[in-house]
């Protein structure tokens, strides 16, 4: 029956057709809302171009500006239309005029640019200090057809980062008149110490009949006004060699240095009973040398303040407190009032009076030097009668 077979193949054709219809209808819509979706983007990157607050410059390979946003007129003064069809090289101070249209050369080439700093011009001839950026520009065959130049102005950053390196270098240079100026009073103050020291000696000495018991007095009180003044001495001289030279940064157990430190002082002492609990695990990177005179100091100050105490405890070790190591020597002493803890840490500052404590009020002062070159910080609390802490970080 051809006419049946006809109309069979008739009906298949039709139902092909709308199917291919149908799918052509489909993959239409497909493309328009790709389209729509390209075209969005494009508007969206378009916005976000021109209400950038940096330079964003379009041109071509041949260093002819294309495009100019919002950002680019408030960074270098032109208005748009002054610049669109001129060379990049309007943008650059006089003897690096090459200087971009080189890189876009290297671009054109294959090589990747990084981001640099450079000097840039203004409409009204001043220079300013620039971050550049060039990035390349393709067309939908990927073949590069330009470049695009973002530019910001880094002037109020390079002024501030000028002003921290002239102050640095200022209190570095006041810094090291300061101890020199301290070293050399500190040597030429000892000859005449030792003079009065090593003429009290004589006369306590060879004239000792000559003298009645208060003129005996005041020669040992002139005796251990001299020896005081001789520690005092070795301690500003000691607090100078700590900001001077190099920083050795190497591995250190500073669990060691404290044993090392607490043997020494029950040694100097040994009628007294003290615990010590020292952490395990305590290693940093730093000078040896300079760590071990801060323990020394620490440690040495919890020996001391604590000597009234019948069950005498000092501890060191560390705990951890946002991402940050926090050592800490700890005793149960004499304590201290915070409200004179900002004088802790200042030189010749004691909180105690020699007739209580012996000391020179340096020791904290050379803690805190040795602390801060090596990037940390150290602070202190304490309350009086029931001891004090000690906290240090390093390296930030």
């Amino acid at each position: 029956m051809p006419g049946l077979a006809t109309i069979l193949l008739l009906a298949n054709l039709t139902k092909r057709s709308q199917v291919m219809a149908h799918d052509a209808t489909r993959e239409a819509e497909r493309a328009r809302s790709a389209g729509r979706k390209s075209d969005e983007e494009r508007l969206q990157l378009a916005a976000i171009v021109e209400s950038s607050a940096d330079a964003i410059v379009g041109c071509g390979l041949d260093g002819i500006i294309r495009s100019w946003n919002k950002g680019a007129e408030g960074v270098f003064g032109h208005a748009a239309e002054e610049v669109i069809g001129r060379s990049l090289t309007i943008l650059l101070p006089p003897g690096v005029e090459a200087e971009e249209p080189a890189l876009i050369g290297r671009m054109a080439q294959g090589e990747s640019v990084a981001s640099f700093e450079a000097v840039r011009r203004r409409k009204d001839g001043s220079d300013f200090d620039a971050s550049v950026t060039l990035s390349p520009i393709v067309d939908a065959r990927g073949e590069l057809v330009g470049a695009s130049m973002a530019a910001r102005d880094i002037s109020d950053r390079k002024r501030a980062e000028k002003e921290i390196r002239r102050a640095r270098e200022a209190t570095e240079a006041a810094n090291r008149e300061l101890e020199a100026f301290s070293y050399s009073v500190a040597h030429d103050l000892r000859a005449p110490l030792r003079s009065i020291d090593g003429f009290s000696h004589i006369l306590i000495e060879d004239y000792a009949d000559a003298l009645d018991a208060t003129g005996r007095h005041y020669l040992e009180r002139v005796r251990r006004a001299a020896e005081r003044m001789g520690c005092l001495i070795d301690g500003l001289l000691a607090l100078g060699r700590v900001t001077q030279g190099s920083i050795q940064h190497k591995a250190v157990d500073l669990g060691l240095l404290a044993r090392q430190t607490a043997e020494r002082l029950r040694e100097s002492q040994p009628e007294r009973a003290v615990e010590f609990v020292i952490g395990d695990g305590l290693r940093e990177k730093g000078d040896s040398a300079l760590l071990g005179a801060a323990l020394e100091n620490l440690l040495s100050n919890a020996w001391k303040f604590t000597r009234d105490r019948a069950n005498a405890r000092i501890e060191f070790g560390s705990e951890h407190a946002d991402g940050q190591t926090i050592y800490f020597v700890r005793d149960n002493g004499a304590g201290f009032d915070m409200a004179f803890s900002s004088k802790l840490f200042g030189v010749f500052q004691r909180l105690h009076s020699d007739r209580e404590f012996e000391g020179t009020g340096v020791g904290l002062a050379t803690v805190q030097r040795i602390v801060h070159r090596h990037g940390g910080r150290i602070w202190a609390e304490g309350k009086v009668g029931e001891g004090a802490c000690f906290r240090f970080t390093l390296g930030g």
